[in-house]
């Protein structure tokens, strides 16, 4: 099973037969590609066997992308012709068979393109080229396979014979043929299987292939990446709640490399205190069905302090996850104690009544002052020579 998902970020891989050429290039759309050496669209050339280690920039703002028309059509085909991550970005890309081929930018094709050529081994009548490193996932054993494309070198017309894979321990690899015949117009392919025990670790291994057409031999090696199928817990880790109260939360089960199976999920809490509750304790996950479960966290009756609260996924003896929830059991705010009832009406019947005397007492001090200012008055309209 090969996943052509676009070329693989490894490392530089520094092996026989299978070293890797560092090339810098900056795109400009106007005029193209140019090199290390400002040579715009350089040749590049790597012996047969070699990687392409392709480091690519934007000289010019716009996004550029490189990649190499195997198949010679002018077209950027999936997944045929290997291409690099966008600009600025290294990626390394390869197998490629001996021959000429053109290396282009995405976006603009017109000024962007160069020759790439493919050096064949040195004296050889023949050259043995992976499609692409193989991807082998790890679940009941699965088998992966790529094509294996035998092709002539100087003209050379004949039967080249391919020995059995010959892969590190923890894999195990066959050819679908054990002899194919070549000529300068016809290459041959044969596919290779691989397949990775159950207990053989995720890593990078080396697989070589060597074939013979009687007279000479060439090898070649596949880099092989080894996935173990497995599965992961991803939730909200910190996770207060108030003290006598509860709060919630959905953590996911998620399959990673192709993983499906039952999971069964317990919980722990150290030190002990906060209530856990889960909404279900199994839960079955596909590469497309992923589990969603509840979790409830209760601290009624709890002290203040901080917990661990440990969820633990297992689905075999040999393989289980955790996912840690660390709970801060904090204070709820304390609202203001209620203050004692109040009736209204009495209130307002009071203002009333204290509002009137008031009225009566503003009205009879007003009519005593206005009494006293009219004596006076008075005296002054009494006839002459009378007394009051």
């Amino acid at each position: 099973m090969l996943f052509p998902v676009g070329p693989l970020k490894i490392s530089i891989v520094q092996k026989a037969n299978a070293t890797a050429l560092a090339v810098s290039l900056v795109g400009h759309a106007s005029t193209g590609w140019i090199g290390a050496d400002g040579t715009v669209n350089p040749t590049i050339t790597i012996p047969h066997g070699e990687l392409l280690n392709i480091t690519t920039s934007s000289g010019d703002g716009k996004q550029h992308e490189f990649y190499v028309d195997v198949d010679g059509n002018g077209i950027r085909d999936y997944p045929v012709d290997p291409i690099a991550d966008p600009a600025p970005s290294t990626t390394t890309l390869g197998y490629f068979a001996p021959g000429t081929y053109t290396y282009y930018d995405v976006k603009y094709p017109a000024t962007m393109h160069g020759t790439f050529l493919v050096l064949p081994p040195p004296g050889s009548n023949f050259a043995i080229t992976p499609a692409w490193w193989l991807a082998v996932i790890v679940y009941g054993s699965q088998t992966s396979s790529t094509t294996i494309t035998v092709s002539s070198v100087n003209g050379f017309s004949g039967a080249v014979t391919l020995s059995p894979p010959n892969g590190p321990a923890g894999i195990t690899g066959t050819l679908s043929k054990s002899t194919v015949s070549i000529s300068p117009s016809t290459p041959a392919t044969a596919i290779l299987n691989l397949t990775a025990g159950p207990s053989t670790p995720e890593g990078r291994y080396n697989v070589t292939l060597t074939g013979s057409d009687g007279t000479e031999s060439q090898t070649a090696s596949v880099t092989t990446l080894v996935f173990v199928a497995d599965f992961q817990l991803s939730g909200t880790t910190n996770l207060p709640v108030p003290l006598g109260s509860s709060r919630n939360d959905t953590f996911r089960v998620i399959s990673n490399w192709g993983f499906s199976g039952n999971i069964t999920l317990a919980t722990s809490v150290s030190p002990m205190g906060p209530r856990v509750l889960l909404n279900t304790t199994r839960v079955s996950i596909t590469p497309q069905k992923w589990g969603y479960v509840l979790l409830t966290v209760d601290t009624a009756g709890v002290q203040l302090g901080d917990y661990n609260v440990t969820i633990t996924a297992t689905s075999s003896s040999s393989k289980s996850h955790q996912l840690v929830y660390h709970v801060s059991a904090w204070p709820a705010p304390v609202a203001a104690p209620p203050g004692p009832i109040i009736d209204l009406a009495p209130l307002v019947i009071l203002g009333i009544l204290v509002l009137l005397v008031a009225l009566v007492l503003v009205d009879g001090l007003w009519t005593g002052k206005r009494g006293r200012q009219s004596q006076p008055d008075l005296e002054r309209l009494k006839p002459a020579g009378e007394s009051s």
